[in-house]
């Protein structure tokens, strides 16, 4: 048994945005309120984190994150990888044991670049720094940790190459708007998806409701579970939408057992 732990659901932006004052920012149900897209799972007696949000801190201490056997990101993007930093308080808990940290060679370049303090060789005095063993990601590969074996495998968020992580209960897709036939054969079947659709509108980087509706019915898994969904998405309205074709928005704390 294990369990995945959403801990945000929302665009780069979060939901509410910082001045909005449209239904969905404005809205009183706990499920329009959206950190930035960040998955937790234990399985295999292992706890992993997907992604490290500039909610990081607030998700860790909303959901007893206290320890981590690896972290896998997606790619670089500032909503992906800028709460890196709040990685050295799990290591204090671990007696700053290393973790292990997956992602592809893009991803690892523009970290070390944004954080290169963490990645210096001059020591980092006070409050210390993240201590983690960068792993570098092929297209296709395998994370193995112990019992738990995790696929990669690449699709697109317009240009960017980003590495999408799929295990033998769910699969997970997140900022997205083109996945190569070779990635689609990886995963189709899988149990459970949980996918990355921005809005209804058209967007040259995401994708929309549609596409993601489209997607699904090609990948044919046993559940859907959308994210990073921006404020044009009202959850009860789109909850009330897609029910019925086993798909359905995920929320800021929904746990599911694997």
């Amino acid at each position: 048994m294990g369990k995945i732990v959403f801990l945000g659901t929302g665009t780069s932006t979060g939901v509410p945005l910082i001045g909005c004052k449209c239904s969905v920012c404005t809205s009183e149900n706990p499920k329009n309120k959206r950190l930035r897209t960040s998955l937790y799972f234990e399985h295999k007696n292992k706890k992993v984190l997907i992604d490290i949000t500039p909610d990081f801190r607030t998700q860790a201490l909303n959901n007893d994150i206290t320890y981590l056997d690896a972290v896998l990101i997606t790619h670089s993007h500032a909503d992906h990888i800028n709460g890196f930093d709040d990685i050295r308080q799990i290591n204090y808990l671990m007696k700053w044991k290393e973790i292990p940290l997956f992602l592809n060679l893009p991803s690892s370049l523009e970290l070390q670049m944004r954080f290169d303090y963490i990645f210096r060789d001059t020591p980092q005095l006070g409050g210390g720094k993240p201590i983690v063993k960068l792993h570098v990601l092929e297209d296709y590969d395998e994370i193995v940790l112990d019992e738990l074996k995790i696929k990669t495998f690449i699709y697109f968020h317009g240009k960017i190459k980003v590495s999408g992580f799929s295990t033998d209960s769910f699969t997970y897709i997140t900022d997205c708007s083109f996945i190569p036939s070779e990635s689609l054969e990886i995963i189709k079947n899988t149990k459970i998806l949980i996918l990355g659709a921005l809005r209804y509108l058209p967007h040259s980087t995401h994708l929309t409701i549609s596409e993601a509706i489209n997607l699904v019915k090609y990948i044919k898994p046993e559940i859907t579970y959308l994210i990073h969904m921006g404020h044009d998405i009202d959850y009860d309205k789109l909850y009330n939408e897609l029910k019925d074709k086993n798909i359905f928005p995920a929320y800021d704390g929904l746990t599911i057992e694997i």
